[in-house]
Parts: structure tokens; sequence; C-alpha cells
């Protein structure tokens, strides 16, 4: 097997995000046009084909969540509705433009449990480690 040698631009410290739930979190910025953008506090989420966020930021970043291309996501525990609308999305110095999933429940008050980031909107965009006993992710852009 021959090593790979790995180097990351950026260490995010995650620590203060998961004071009151375990698990990997990251804030990001998400726009649906120059004028309506949020911060959210979402979970980093290998296992997430998309990334999902609960209704209420899709009508918040003032989109039409029924005009959305529909998508049915299955997880542990059953499944559910969403709605996939193309956003951008910002991450330190980083912005980029993704589909991500607005589930048909919404997280009010916010959810970082629900709002997760996947594979198809974030893992495809960032190389990521994850230094769990350090509360460190490090992230590399995918060129």
């Amino acid at each position: 097997m021959t090593p790979h040698i790995l180097s990351f631009s950026v260490a995010l410290d995650y620590g203060p995000l998961t004071r009151t739930s375990r698990g990997v979190f990251a804030q990001l910025n998400v726009r649906a046009d120059a004028t309506a953008t949020w911060d959210i506090d979402a979970r980093i989420d290998s296992a997430s084909t998309y990334c999902v966020f609960g209704r209420q930021w899709a009508e918040m970043l003032g989109l039409d969540w029924e005009a959305g291309d529909l998508l049915k996501i299955s997880t542990a525990a059953g499944t559910f509705p969403a709605r996939l609308h193309e956003v951008t999305l910002s991450l330190l110095d980083w912005e980029w433009t993704a589909w991500v999933a607005f589930a048909e429940w919404d997280t009010t008050p916010p959810s970082p449990a629900r709002d997760v980031l996947g594979l198809t909107g974030f893992f495809d965009h960032f190389l990521v480690a994850i230094d769990d006993m350090a509360e460190t992710v490090y992230l590399e852009p995918r060129l």
C-alpha cells in the first residue's frame, strides 16, 4: 500500500459549536440571492447524501419550497420528503454554489442535529479530515 500525504489549508475549531450537542459542526452562510442570507450551524455528516436544512431556511431565504425538485430522503429513523434548491454556500473565505435539500420539517428553533452538510454540496467541494479529540476539522477545497 502506498501512503498518501494530505495537506490542508485550514484547521477549523468546532469545539464552541459542540457544547449543546455531540458532533462535528461548522457555521456557514447560505444565500439564495444578494439580499436573503442566513448563518446556519450545521453538522458535518459524511453519511448524508445531501446537504439538508429545515424547511424554514428555504422560507427565510425567500425560496418557494414547493418549486424545488421533490426528493425522498431515507434515514435510519425513516423517510421524509425534501425539495432541492440551488443556493450559494460560504464557509470562511470559500464560496460555492450547490444543490441542497430543504426538508419538509422545520428546525425551529434551529437544530444542528437536523441541519447537515453531506456528500452532495459539501464533501464534493472539500477534502475533509476530522480530529475529534482536538475538536478540529481540516479542510482543503477540491479543484
